[in-house]
């Protein structure tokens, strides 16, 4: 069987062969993916892994979803929501465990989306374009330019990518969640919905003191949320109860939280104030659009479908602009949808193949060949296919996809010479049973439809802000900006960067927060927004040829290390830290702590020698050290 370690990305090869060199490995193990669980044959406790895998992924993947399907709600005035999220994110992850390459990563619309579709609904209404039909070009000729990609072997520059570019995106998509809710909760408190005459049979004062009383109540709820969530993903540092209880709670803070703080909302006296600012989903429990449309696409300009999705869009006056409707698609909007499209194809690329290569880590020891060409191919078939249906496309999730290896995994303490322990990972039950089950699921949720909808707003706002703030934990910019702020004599041994001048320290950390502010803010102006993902690429070449000029060799391998030696993957205690420098596998330690997604916390795979808290992952593998089974992954933010 090939190692998983021979990349047939490594080296330049004709135009389709990478591709071929990549289903010449793993065609001849896709009944194994199906039939085995250790290899060579199918054990009860393997397939028990496999349900317990499976649930995780299920829980992991559906929270984000249901908290990106209501930003989008909001964001396109209704015409992308929670059935749009689900449908993209069942379909791409089934199409995924049946004809990807690697079925260990998982696939889902991830916060970067779900900005990158927003853009493009202001700019569809600034420009005055049907926002579904042009969305589905934009997708269409996206996936284009990720086949080919895959054909010509670009796949292989990932490989360029370190923890420079992950600090940043990750620290982007956790101000960005903390952003979101902040405007959400404030933005009724402050300046109210701007309605100048109050509904039929209320007065403007009657009606405004609702107002203010409902979004007083959903920020309650919101701080609520988000506390109860903080002090539940820190439960592996309690004394109370078993370490297994404390493990359950941690690993299911956000989903526990949203529970309790929903049956809150249904005191009276609460439930009046709140009022009707729940989740917005359709009242039907079946898998129909946001507001009354075909799933098929209406592409073809001037067309009796075209024509018809107008109408259907200027009937129901999803968009702000009623005197500009019904809006037709035209030529110019299909030439137009191209630049978009490559926005699109550049966010893809960092995005979805550093979660691929996060599932792989050499540190899972991997027995099964990876397959990024073909991968990052069938990527581009899926988001060809969404376009057709006018969906949001999905991509490879961070850190879903790491941590559903790491679920399938049997996972063992080894001591540490020094001090301290590491994790060995002696097998991986490879197979694609779980991505199917945990797809076919978040698909199903569709009929749970009127269950999400008691959700309260002031608690998805809350789960919003957990997720930004937990998703800076393990982010060693986050560490360093804090760093800078400290006196000299109370920074910590060992912190992030030991060994480089502050003065250089300073610099990097500034750079790195300059980029962070330029894409937050180009992600925020009008026209220009839909770029964001290009400045986010440009990371990459800027890490290779233009920091090497202002900091030595040294200096970056401090801060900014290559992938380690396996052994370097491995948990530190805090001791262990302070006495050396060295930086375990800091891209997807990084990334799997900071990017977009939902994070499970208390495990390895978001450890950072530097920068991890006392919370982490050290915490729940002392309290499971003698465990020949892998400890369950939690819930937490990226």
């Amino acid at each position: 069987m090939p190692d998983a370690s021979r990349l047939s990305h490594s080296r330049r090869q004709p135009a389709g062969q990478a591709i071929l060199s990549d289903l010449r490995g793993r065609l001849p193990l896709y009944l194994s993916d199906w039939t085995t669980t250790d290899g060579e044959r199918c054990s009860c406790q393997g397939t028990s892994t496999i349900a317990s895998a499976s649930l995780f992924s299920y829980i992991s993947s559906i929270l984000p979803a249901v908290v990106i399907g209501d930003l989008l709600f909001s964001s396109t005035d209704g015409q992308i929501g929670l059935p749009e999220v689900l449908l993209s994110t069942g379909t791409t992850g089934i199409i995924w465990a049946l004809i990807g390459g690697q079925p260990l990563c998982i696939i889902g619309v991830t916060m970067p989306v779900a900005i990158f579709t927003s853009v493009c609904y202001i700019l569809a209404e600034e420009l005055k374009v049907p926002f579904i039909p042009w969305l589905g070009w934009i997708c269409i000729f996206s996936g284009i330019m990720h086949i080919a990609l895959s054909v010509s072997g670009a796949v292989r520059f990932v490989h360029k990518t370190t923890a420079f570019s992950c600090e940043i995106f990750g620290f982007f998509i956790s101000v960005t969640y903390i952003w979101d809710a902040l405007v959400a909760l404030f933005t009724p408190i402050l300046y109210g919905t701007g309605l100048e005459q109050a509904p039929l049979g209320a007065s403007l004062a009657t009606y405004r003191a609702r107002e203010r009383s409902a979004a007083f109540a959903n920020l309650c709820l919101a701080i609520g949320t988000y506390v109860v969530c903080m002090s539940l993903h820190n439960a592996q540092t309690w004394r109370l109860f078993y370490a297994r209880w404390r493990t359950l709670l941690s690993d299911y803070a956000a989903p526990l939280s949203l529970v309790i703080f929903t049956g809150l909302s249904y005191i009276p006296e609460v439930n009046k104030a709140i009022g009707d600012a729940r989740l917005q989903v359709p009242d039907e429990t079946s898998l129909l659009p946001s507001f009354p449309r075909s799933w098929f696409n209406a592409l073809v300009p001037g067309s009796p479908a075209s024509i018809e999705a107008a109408q259907q869009v200027a009937f129901y006056n999803v968009t702000n602009s009623p005197d500009d409707l019904p809006r037709s698609l035209e030529g110019w909007h299909i030439a137009l949808a191209a630049v978009p499209a490559l926005m699109l194809t550049a966010l893809f690329f960092f995005d979805h193949n550093v979660s691929s290569k996060l599932a792989q880590d050499k540190k899972f020891n991997l027995k099964k060949p990876s397959a990024y060409h073909w991968d990052f191919s069938v990527l581009g078939l899926e988001v060809l296919l969404l376009g057709l249906v006018g969906v949001p496309p999905g991509n490879g999730l961070i850190p879903q996809a790491p941590l559903h290896t790491r679920a399938l995994a049997t996972v063992e303490m080894k001591p540490r010479q020094g001090g301290g322990t590491y994790e060995v990972f002696s097998q991986v039950v490879e197979t694609r049973w779980s991505n199917l089950l945990q797809s076919v699921a978040v698909l199903c949720t569709v009929f749970a439809l009127p269950a999400l909808a008691t959700i309260p707003q002031g608690c998805l706002d809350g789960v919003f802000l957990f997720l930004g703030m937990a998703g800076f934990s393990g982010n060693e910019l986050w560490e360093r900006f804090w760093l800078m702020m400290q006196k000299k004599e109370m920074r910590r041994p060992g912190h992030a960067g030991a060994g480089v001048r502050f003065r250089k320290i300073r610099s990097y950390t500034l750079i790195q927060l300059s980029f962070v502010v330029c894409v937050f803010a180009l992600a925020k102006l009008p026209f220009v927004a839909v770029t964001f993902p290009l400045l986010i690429a440009i990371l990459i070449p800027f890490r290779i040829y233009v920091l090497p000029r202002f900091y030595s060799e040294e200096e970056l391998m401090n801060l900014d290390p290559p992938d380690p030696a396996p052994e370097d993957n491995a948990l530190q205690s805090d001791s262990a830290r302070s006495a050396t420098s060295s930086k375990p596998d800091v891209i997807g330690e990084e990334l799997q702590r900071t990017a977009t997604g939902i994070v499970m916390t208390g495990i390895s795979d978001s450890d950072c020698s530097d920068a991890t808290p006392a919370h982490d992952t050290s915490d729940l593998s002392a309290a499971m050290s003698n465990s020949s089974q892998p400890p369950r992954p939690s819930i937490e933010a990226v």
